[in-house]
């Protein structure tokens, strides 16, 4: 038997070596012809991380070997998605310089990057590859929605240690939404909300025919229309779009929809006998207030409430009853919705222009309370009234923002800012601020963060002390942030604007986290 086995191991030995002579190559000419020596360096670079939209810069040492004055040619490649065999040519020089824009990776999906380093006169290849993981690139700053052609949407997007908490940089990125998605956004955008759809934090954005969701983690298209909703709608026109705890507000053609797009989807309107405005106030504080929606009808003539979103809450939308204080809530005929807003106490301001006399008005609700021994919700009362007949130039204003902590809002024309502070009985006005020759203001909002006051927490102390000012010049636009000094007046500090360039017009700004 131990004979046997050993003859058998003989005999594959004898095979491999008679192999093995048979394919090899006769390599006796390389003591004359000599190939290079090349080697790719790669201590303190052997794993490569960028952010998202960033340039990713590398310039790797490499020794040449150069014989018989040989020359090299570079290729610098990389796989289109992780553990992808597909490659893309993106650099043809020593040193790559690539403006990157692939989705965000997970650690453990990294891309591969490839250098391939040729030997012209041999054609002999030396390869070098690296894993490549990429950030997200975007996070918590200043979301700038715009046009570059009246008729479709791109998105840029701005972080500064200005809207930023804990960031030293200004990093500005242009065209983020089109340079992922391959397009802008068809048609223009008049509506976004920072939120959470799912298991992804996303920009619920828009249009006049649209509700579309943008992933915030890359900008990439998320589902959009009927995606959105259980059961196909008529129309996806969008006319607001808001928040509050556990519920996503839409408001379309005169509906209003509400459902928690974290867990769920859009149903059905909200059963009412309301045209609902596009102009609507929201009470989205973290602690459930006792009403959530207040509105003026301009239908009806009167302002109307509704306690609660939730399906388990009261969702019957009611007029504000009579009264005869400074104002009777329920007779308020023949206005037009001008802006809305909510303060800190829950108060709900309107801003409304009158129909025939042109005259505008600010109203002011209180924000309802509870009548603990009858369970029962308590509708707001009416809390004042300020005349804004002498208020400059409001006939001409198209932008306004509220403070919620102090008695003051802006209101801007196409060339100026004006406060107007209403404490006092009777309220007072100032000029504060003129937009730069040949620049047309497009936007004015006041910076708070994406989840204020959503959630309880120790907010950013920026919020509610600077206005997110947009202008444009016919072919640039323009993004200030303008700090606001000297509580309860409105002053903006001039001296310390701060300014970006380099956009489109700007329709409007939002934030995110």
């Amino acid at each position: 038997m131990k004979t046997i086995k050993f003859k058998y191991l003989y005999g594959l030995v004898s095979l491999f070596l008679v192999l093995f002579y048979a394919c090899k190559d006769d390599l006796s000419s390389l003591d004359t012809n000599k190939l290079p020596n090349v080697i790719v360096d790669t201590v303190g670079n052997s794993k490569l991380t960028v952010f998202q939209f960033d340039k990713l810069t590398l310039d790797p040492k490499v020794n040449l070997e150069t014989i018989n004055d040989r020359t090299f040619k570079y290729e610098w490649t990389i796989n289109i998605e992780p553990s992808s065999t597909e490659y893309i040519v993106i650099g043809n020089q020593k040193k790559l310089d690539y403006q990157v824009s692939f989705v965000p990776t997970s650690i453990d999906r990294p891309h591969q990057l490839v250098l391939k380093i040729t030997d012209e006169k041999s054609g002999i290849e030396y390869i070098q590859d690296w894993p490549l993981q990429i950030r997200n690139g975007i996070g918590e700053g200043i979301v700038v929605v715009e046009t570059y052609d009246n008729t479709n949407t791109d998105i840029s997007h701005i972080m500064s240690p200005l809207v930023t908490p804990d960031f030293n940089l200004d990093k500005i990125r242009y065209k983020i939404y089109s340079s992922v998605n391959g397009a802008p956004i068809s048609g223009l955008v008049n509506s976004m909300v920072y939120t959470k759809l799912r298991s992804n934090n996303v920009l619920l954005a828009g249009t006049n025919n649209n509700l579309l969701s943008i992933k915030t983690l890359d900008y990439s298209a998320g589902d959009q229309r009927e995606n959105l909703f259980y059961a196909p709608q008529s129309s996806y026109s969008t006319g607001f779009l808001g928040k509050v705890v556990q519920n996503d507000i839409y408001v379309s053609e005169g509906k209003i929809y509400s459902n928690w797009l974290e867990i769920s989807k859009f149903g059905l309107p909200n059963a009412n006998n309301y045209t609902i405005p596009n102009i609507i106030a929201i009470n989205s504080r973290y602690d459930y207030p006792n009403i959530v929606l207040n509105f003026y009808s301009e239908d009806k003539g009167h302002f109307a409430y509704q306690s609660s979103f939730a399906s388990f809450g009261d969702r019957t939308m009611r007029p504000v009853p009579s009264s005869a204080g400074v104002f009777n809530p329920n007779q308020v005929p023949n206005k037009k919705n001008i802006a809305a807003s909510v303060n800190n106490q829950g108060d709900f301001l309107h801003l409304l222009k009158d129909k025939t006399t042109n005259k505008y008005g600010l109203w002011i609700l209180s924000a309802g309370g509870y009548d603990s021994e009858n369970w029962v919700i308590t509708p707001s009362n009416p809390k004042k009234y300020v005349d804004l007949s002498n208020a400059p130039e409001i006939d001409q204003a198209t932008q306004f923002a509220f403070l919620d902590n102090q008695q003051t809002f802006f209101y801007a024309t196409k060339t100026k800012i004006y406060a107007v502070i209403y404490a006092a009985t009777n309220p007072s006005f100032g000029l504060r601020y003129t937009a730069a020759a040949n620049e047309e203001i497009t936007s004015l909002k006041m910076y708070y963060q994406a989840d204020y006051p959503l959630v309880s927490r120790d907010f950013f102390s920026k919020n509610g002390k600077q206005l997110i000012l947009g202008t444009y010049n016919g072919t640039e636009g323009k993004v200030h942030v303008l700090p606001i000094i000297n509580e309860g007046v409105g002053t903006i500090d001039q001296a310390n604007i701060k300014t970006y360039t380099g956009f489109g017009k700007i329709l409007f700004t939002t934030t995110q986290l």
